[in-house]
């Protein structure tokens, strides 16, 4: 492995995380973070990121395996090594995402963002997005933390280019 390094424009996203191995020829399983969790098998190649450290495979195979995905990497194909990567993260770089629609954005793109209500009130930053059964909630730190679904309704406007979120949402709530 190398030292990891930013891919691309610098900007990395997090798409998996290897589990536990899947059988003894090296295929593991993958905790994947895309929704449908297939979607992660889009890419033909991952970065697998683990203490720093970084190396490209790409991927061979793959099938569903419960609520995981199972895949075969290139240069995997032993249980021991399929075990050795237990816990590494799956990365691709941000440019290699499809575009969106207009609209439309990616969770990733909402981290360290800064939210405001209608009022132009500040909220706080964008620090994480909890996928919740009912719905996705956003954890605002700034004065305070605050958790703010993250519904149409509450959603007003993104602007990426501005680094800017509005919500509908009271800052007392």
């Amino acid at each position: 492995m190398t030292p990891a390094r930013p891919q691309n424009d610098g900007r990395v996203v997090v798409l998996g995380r290897i589990g536990a191995p899947f059988g003894v020829r090296g295929w593991v399983k993958v905790n994947s973070f895309t929704d449908p969790p297939e979607g992660i098998v889009d890419f033909p190649s991952w970065e697998l990121v683990r203490a720093g450290l970084a190396e490209r495979r790409a991927v061979l195979g793959w099938k569903r395996a419960g609520r995981a995905v199972a895949v075969q990497l290139e240069g995997v194909e032993t249980r021991e090594q399929a075990q050795a990567l237990t816990g590494t993260e799956v990365q691709v770089g941000r440019d290699e995402l499809p575009p969106t629609a207009p609209g439309e954005f990616y969770w990733h793109d909402l981290m360290g963002l800064e939210t405001s209500n209608r009022d132009g009130v500040p909220l706080g930053r964008i620090e994480e997005i909890l996928e919740l059964p009912a719905h996705p909630v956003l954890v605002l730190k700034g004065d305070r933390e605050r958790l703010v679904p993250l519904v149409p309704d509450r959603l007003v406007a993104v602007d990426l280019e501005a680094g800017r979120v509005t919500l509908d949402w009271h800052p007392d709530d």
